[in-house]
C-alpha cells in the first residue's frame, strides 16, 4: 500500500515504520512486551477451578451388567485429554464397524460430556473431536441427553441426538435422569451405506437412529486405533458413568477381570486454567506463529457475551481510509462454536457493547473472523460492522484447522472498491476472499482506534490463536 499522508504502516516483528513524512526503525518488537491496550484479556482468578478424573476398570455392577466388572467412574470435561481404552488394529471410515453394550449414569454435574466408541490416541483432540466415531452422554445438572457423532481427520463433523426432531434440538424433548437406570445401545457403521457416503446407526433401548455421513466426508478420512471411553475436550463438569456387557465387532469383551486397557489422564486432579470465560491472551513469550525469536500476540480467547480485547492504538480511522494488514497466524486449538476477530475496531463501542446477536453484532470494525459452523470447523473470512451495527460477514472462506500450522494472511480494505461502496479482501495462504460493503454502509460510517485481537460476543467455546510478523495501518504518530 502506498502510504497516505498522516498514516503509518506499522510492522511488528519486522520492525520497520513507514509514513509519508519519515522512514525509521520502529523499536516496538514482539521480542518484548509491546504493552498494548488490554480489556478483560487476562481473567485469572485467585483460586483456579479443579478438574478431577477418576475412571477406569471397576469391580462393580453399576451399569447393570450380567456379572461384576465394568468400565467407569468420574469423567470430567476438560481440554486436557483423558481416556481408558482398548488398543486396536487401526481401522478407518472404509471399514465396517459395530459395537454394543450397556451404560448407566449415576450422577451428573452441569455442562458435562463423556464419549464412548472409536477414536485415535494421538490425534483425537479438541471439540468436536477429530478421528472419532462415538456416542456422547451430554449432561446438565442431574439429567443428560445422548448423541452420536463422528469427526474426520481434518475436523469435518456430523451428529444427531436420539430424540425426535433435528440433530441437537434437545430442548423440545425430555432428557434422561441421572439416576442409575441402565440403557442398552448398539453403535454401527457401514461404509457402503447412504449411497456409498457411509451410514452410522445408533440403537438406544431398541429404537434405531440413522446418521448418513455428509457427502465427501468419508473421503476426508479418519483413523481409529482405540476403543473405549474418553472425555469431551472442552471445559465443564463431571459425570459418574459406567459401561458393561461390551461387544466389539462381534467379540464379547471380558470384564470379569481387569482388562488392563491403556490409560491416560484418567486418574488425575489439577487446577484447570481453561474455563469459560477466563480469557488469557495478549503478549506471549512463545513462537507458535513462526517468528524467528520468541514473542508474539495471542493465547486463549473465549466466545463470551462480555467484551475482551488486546490491541494497539491506531486511530482515528474510518471507512473512508484505505486499510491493510498482514502477518502470520497459528491456530493451535479450538472447541466447536468458537471464534475470534483480528483487525481494526473501536475500543469504546467494544467496551460498551452488550451481548451481541449474530445479525447485529459488535459495532465499528473491519476484521478477519476465525469462526464457522461446527460441521466445518473454522473459516478465515472477512467481516465488518458500522457505527450502528450494520454490516456483513462473508458466508464462508478458506478453512483454518486448529493443527498448529503456520499460515500467511492479509486483509485489505479499499474504500474505492466495489464501485465506490468499499471492498474488503482477505488472503489466506494465497487464496483470496472478497467481501463488498453493502450500498450505503460506508456512508453510514464507522470509526476505529485499535488494531488487534477481540472476542466474539456471544456464548460459545474457546480458541488458541497466535499472530506474529504483523503489519497494519495506523494513524498514530510513533
Amino acid at each position: 500500500m502506498r502510504p497516505t499522508a498522516g498514516f503509518n504502516l506499522v510492522l511488528l516483528g519486522l520492525s520497520v515504520l513507514v509514513t509519508s513524512r519519515t522512514c525509521a526503525t520502529e523499536p516496538n518488537r514482539f521480542d518484548a512486551d509491546p504493552h498494548w491496550d488490554g480489556h478483560r484479556n487476562r481473567l485469572v482468578p485467585d483460586n483456579l477451578p479443579a478438574t478431577r478424573q477418576d475412571f477406569g476398570y471397576r469391580t462393580t455392577r453399576k451399569a447393570g451388567g450380567k456379572d461384576p466388572g465394568e468400565i467407569g467412574g468420574r469423567v470430567q470435561r476438560s481440554v486436557t485429554p483423558a481416556y481408558y481404552a482398548k488398543s486396536i488394529a487401526p481401522v478407518t471410515l472404509e471399514d465396517k464397524l459395530t459395537a454394543s453394550g450397556r451404560f448407566a449414569v449415576h450422577d451428573d454435574e452441569s455442562n458435562t460430556g463423556t464419549l464412548f466408541g472409536w477414536f485415535n490416541a494421538e490425534r483425537s483432540r479438541g471439540w468436536r473431536t477429530a478421528h472419532s466415531l462415538v456416542f456422547r452422554i451430554d449432561g446438565n445438572g442431574g439429567k443428560y441427553w445422548v448423541f452420536f457423532e463422528y469427526g474426520t481427520g481434518d475436523w469435518m463433523t456430523g451428529g444427531r441426538g436420539c430424540f425426535e426432531g433435528d440433530a441437537y434440538q434437545t430442548t423440545k424433548t425430555k432428557p434422561f435422569k441421572a439416576d442409575g437406570t441402565p440403557h442398552d445401545w448398539v453403535l454401527a457403521y457401514d461404509p457402503a451405506g447412504a449411497g456409498g457416503n457411509g451410514l452410522i446407526t445408533f440403537t438406544l433401548d431398541g429404537t434405531r437412529y440413522d446418521l448418513p455421513l455428509a457427502t465427501g466426508h468419508k473421503q476426508h478420512g479418519a483413523t481409529f486405533d482405540r476403543f473405549g471411553v474418553f472425555n469431551q475436550q472442552t471445559a465443564g463438569g463431571g459425570t459418574d458413568v459406567y459401561f458393561d456387557d461390551l461387544v466389539l465387532n462381534g467379540e464379547p469383551i471380558d470384564l470379569g477381570a481387569d482388562p488392563k486397557w491403556e490409560a491416560k489422564g484418567n486418574h488425575a486432579e489439577f487446577q484447570d486454567r481453561v474455563r469459560r470465560p477466563l480469557h488469557d491472551f495478549g503478549f506471549s513469550p512463545t513462537h507458535f506463529a513462526g517468528g524467528q525469536a520468541a514473542g508474539e500476540i495471542g493465547g486463549l480467547v473465549w466466545r463470551d457475551e462480555k467484551p475482551a480485547y488486546y490491541a494497539d492504538r491506531v486511530g482515528p480511522l474510518t471507512l473512508n481510509d484505505p486499510l491493510t494488514a498482514s502477518g502470520k497466524v497459528a491456530f493451535t486449538g479450538a472447541g466447536s462454536d468458537s471464534g475470534v476477530y483480528l483487525g481494526w475496531f473501536d475500543s469504546e463501542s467494544k467496551k460498551s457493547a452488550g451481548p451481541a446477536t449474530e445479525e447485529r453484532a459488535q459495532k465499528n470494525f473491519v476484521a478477519v473472523l476465525i469462526e464457522g459452523p461446527s460441521r466445518v470447523g473454522h473459516y478465515f473470512r472477512p467481516a465488518y460492522r458500522g457505527a450502528e451495527g450494520d454490516g456483513v460477514t462473508a458466508d464462508e472462506g478458506p478453512i483454518i484447522r486448529p493443527d498448529g500450522h503456520v499460515h500467511d494472511w492479509a486483509i485489505r480494505y479499499d474504500p474505492a472498491g466495489a464501485d465506490g461502496n468499499g471492498l474488503i479482501t482477505v488472503t489466506f495462504d494465497r487464496k483470496d476472499q472478497s467481501l463488498p460493503l453493502r450500498p450505503g454502509d460506508k456512508a453510514r460510517g464507522a470509526t476505529f482506534d485499535r488494531f488487534g485481537l477481540f472476542n466474539l460476543q456471544s456464548g460459545g467455546n474457546y480458541v488458541f490463536v497466535y499472530v506474529d510478523g504483523l503489519t497494519y495501518t495506523s494513524r498514530q504518530n510513533r
